[in-house]
């Protein structure tokens, strides 16, 4: 498992920006489809906080000996595998490391109502997986 010290700096910072991103895809639908740097800083900090679950769950895999990915976001199914999560959020997980993937290669590509609508459900999942992370490493 991740040591103590790393999960817990990457699981404080995932949170502060999933907090952050919530903080702007609260705002109403309409509102955000206006306000494009908001949008665009939203999915940033959405970026930001998937990649750190990313290198959480790539730790967690590396450190107890598990065998390699294919990918970033199999190191999720790699977790449910052998217990560490549930399938259903190893699910979650992968699709949020496809959004992810979407907005490190171009925003155009990123359908930002479809965040919005989803944002509640995704950041449920993603937090329930730093709290994974914290409780399995004693945090």
């Amino acid at each position: 498992m991740v040591r103590p010290d790393v999960a817990g700096r990457k699981v404080a910072r995932a949170a502060r920006w999933l907090d952050d991103a919530e903080s702007i895809l609260s705002r109403g639908r309409e509102e955000l489809a206006r306000d494009v740097a908001s949008r665009d800083l939203a999915a940033f900090y959405l970026f930001l906080a998937i990649q750190e679950c990313i290198d959480l769950a790539a730790h967690w895999v590396a450190d107890d000996g598990l065998a390699p990915p294919e990918d970033a976001a199999s190191a999720f199914d790699v977790l449910a595998e052998r217990g560490f999560i549930e399938p259903k959020a190893a699910d979650a997980l992968r699709a949020a490391a496809g959004l992810r993937n979407r907005i490190a290669h171009g925003y155009s590509e990123v359908d930002h109502e479809r965040v919005h609508a989803e944002a509640k459900e995704g950041l449920k999942s993603l937090r329930a997986f730093l709290l994974v992370v914290a409780k399995a490493v004693g945090l």
